[in-house]
This record gives C-alpha cells, sequence and structure tokens, in this order.
C-alpha cells in the first residue's frame, strides 16, 4: 500500500469518527470538510472512498443549513468525478439546492431526471424545462404535468426534443392558452399541420407569420376565416344573438370546446350555456342543474363526456368558482378531489350517467349510475 492510499485511509476514518457526533456544530464542519474534498481536483481518491464520502453526506444533510448545501450543489454541477448517487439525492433536495443540479448536471440520468418531475415541485419540474437538451421522454414527462407554466418553458427551450405528438396537443390547448401560441409557431420543425390548424383561432400577426414561415397559401386559409367571420357578424344583427350564434357555428362545424372555455372566460354565460347544451344535446335547463349543482361531480362528468382533458376541466372548474356561477364554493382539499375523480373517470360510464335523469337532479351520486 502506497503512503498516498494510507493517507486517504487515515482521512476516510476521521471522517466516519466525526460523522458520530451529531451536534449541527460538528455536522456542519464536517459536511464542509466532505465537500472540499470531492470539489478539489487536486484531492486524489478512489471512486469507493467517493462513495463512502458521499453516503455520509447523504446520512447528515438534513442537520445541515441550506446555505451549505446549495453552496456546495453549485460547485460539484459541473463536474463529472462525483458519485451519482450523491447527484441524484441533491437533485431531490429543495429547490436551492437542486436548481444547478437539475440545470446543469451531466451526471442524471433520464431516469433519474423523470422520477424528480413526477415526485418533486413544479420548481423542480421548471428547473428541468429549461435544461439544454432534455429527451422526448423528458418533455413527455414535464408536459404530461399539465402544467402552463411548465409546458411553456418546455416551449421555450429550443433544444428540448419535443416529439410530434406532444406539438399537436399543445397546439389544441393554444386555442385556450393563448401564451402557448407564439413559442409553439417559433418551434424548429413545427408540423405544418399543426400550424394550419392553429390558423383559425390566432391573432392577424401571427397568421401572416404562419404565412411566411410554412409557405402557405393566405387565401386557402382566410376562407375558413372569413366565412366564420361573416357568418358571426350577419348573426349578431339577429333578435336572439346568443342562441342564433350558437345554433349557426353548430350547423357550421364552428362549435367547439375552445369556444365553450372562452365563451366562460369572457363572462358570456349565456354562450357558455347554450354551448355546453348544444354540445351535450341536453336542454339549457339540465345543464344549468349541472353547472350549479353542489356536487362538482356532475360537471366532471358532463366535461369527460365532451372529452375534455383534465388541464381544461381544471381550468373551468376555477372560472366557474372565481365567476361566482357555481352556488357551492370548493375547498382547495375538495378542488383536488374533484380533479382526481376527473383523472379517473372514463368515457363510456361518464356517458351512461348522463343520460340518468335521477344523478342530473342530484338525487343519486355518481357511483350509483354505473
Amino acid at each position: 500500500m502506497s503512503s498516498e492510499e494510507q493517507y486517504n485511509i487515515n482521512k476516510i476514518l476521521t471522517l466516519v469518527e466525526l460523522a458520530e457526533d451529531k451536534s449541527p456544530t460538528q455536522r456542519k464542519f464536517l459536511y464542509q470538510k466532505i465537500g472540499q474534498f470531492l470539489i478539489d481536483d487536486n484531492e486524489k481518491f478512489s471512486a469507493a472512498e467517493k462513495e463512502l464520502m458521499a453516503d455520509i453526506l447523504c446520512r447528515i444533510t438534513s442537520d445541515v443549513e441550506k446555505s451549505i448545501r446549495s453552496h456546495f450543489s453549485k460547485h460539484i454541477a459541473k463536474k463529472d468525478n462525483i458519485p451519482p448517487e450523491l447527484v441524484v439525492f441533491l437533485a431531490n433536495d429543495e429547490i436551492e439546492v437542486a436548481l444547478p443540479i437539475l440545470q446543469d448536471c451531466g451526471l442524471l440520468e433520464e431516469s433519474d431526471i423523470i422520477e424528480v418531475i413526477r415526485t418533486r415541485s413544479s420548481q423542480h419540474q421548471l428547473a428541468i424545462a429549461a435544461r439544454e437538451n432534455i429527451t422526448e421522454a423528458v418533455t413527455e414527462a414535464l408536459c404530461d404535468t399539465e402544467n402552463e407554466d411548465v409546458c411553456l418553458k418546455v416551449l421555450h427551450n429550443l433544444t428540448a426534443q419535443i416529439p410530434e405528438w406532444i406539438l399537436e396537443r399543445l397546439g389544441d390547448h393554444s386555442e385556450i392558452i393563448t401564451a402557448y401560441q407564439k413559442p409553439l409557431l417559433q418551434r424548429p420543425f413545427l408540423p405544418v399541420h399543426v400550424a394550419e390548424k392553429m390558423y383559425r383561432w390566432i391573432s392577424v400577426a401571427l397568421r401572416e407569420y404562419i404565412s411566411d414561415k410554412f409557405d402557405i397559401d393566405p387565401r386557402i386559409l382566410e376562407v375558413q376565416y372569413d366565412e366564420r367571420q361573416a357568418t358571426i357578424q350577419s348573426i349578431s344583427k339577429d333578435t336572439d344573438p346568443s342562441a342564433k350564434l350558437v345554433d349557426k357555428l353548430h350547423i357550421a362545424g364552428e362549435l367547439s370546446n375552445g369556444f365553450l372555455l372562452k365563451s366562460l372566460r369572457q363572462g358570456e354565460i349565456d354562450l357558455f350555456e347554450l354551448t355546453f347544451s348544444k354540445l351535450l344535446s341536453l336542454s339549457r335547463g339540465q345543464i344549468q342543474e349541472i353547472i350549479y349543482a353542489k356536487d362538482p361531480q356532475l360537471l366532471a362528468v358532463a366535461c369527460r363526456v365532451l372529452g375534455l382533458d383534465r388541464v381544461v376541466f381544471s381550468t373551468i372548474l376555477d372560472i366557474t368558482a372565481t365567476a361566482n356561477i357555481s352556488s357551492h364554493q370548493l375547498s382547495d382539499e375538495e378542488r383536488s378531489d374533484v380533479v382526481g375523480f376527473y383523472s379517473l373517470l372514463k368515457l363510456e360510464a361518464a356517458q351512461r350517467a348522463i343520460k340518468n335523469s335521477r344523478f342530473l337532479k342530484g338525487e343519486i351520486k355518481y357511483f350509483e349510475t354505473n
């Protein structure tokens, strides 16, 4: 055994002995000392020795101030000789500690990153979304959170690999979440059919951008838009514009889930109720019973029948509550429960429930309809 190896063993034995001392001051000193060993490129430790030091750090980390852990995390984020288990441990720490690891560390495996996305906070997700060259599997996990800020961060990350089906889904959501529109259109290699579909609801300036970037004949696109505008303008002059607008748009195939949510966002409650009624083939009275019910499961079932995804349902739930449309205001726990309920709803079961008059009147619960 060389003198250097013996010296390192003595160092490790000293660290192990110090780890037995549980005083905060001693733990702080130990954390900083081990951190210095791992950061200093002049220190020559074997992989096994580093793993032992990493294990000590993980065991004492709860007794060490966040600022010290954060300082250490910043210094090792770009190093390539740190034990992987320590890197993963730091990535799951509080965001102030995890941030440099999540953004810059190349030692994190794809599976480790996805696990952080699924189990940690939205701040951890945002940090990962800003990471360079994230894979398709990672972007899918990020977008599956259905967090608007996280999805937007992914769209702004031009190095992120985004599968086509995710771009299509975000393109559909952009009818409602307008913040998605510009970064989507600026994505490299955005499929033309996504841009063509988005053309129907975006601003004039972005329509011109689509025509230029994707080399699409604007006359082909403008026909649909002009016809729709003419229809809306002509209907608006009639005696009962709301009902006639909904009927005409329905006949023209332009009555959509996006129009439903836009009506609610703009405070057009008549349009919202009439559109909901038309899309579900229910009377307006029945729709009002659903919207104003004390049991939010009725609204959840109705939205599932329309095929709305969870993020759109959550938006409708929040807006109806904010606008005081519903007579019953949900607590945070109740809201979480109903969103969870919505995630578990099956389309066929929801379709059966919506046809049950006793369920619509609130006489029985959802589980009693099947």
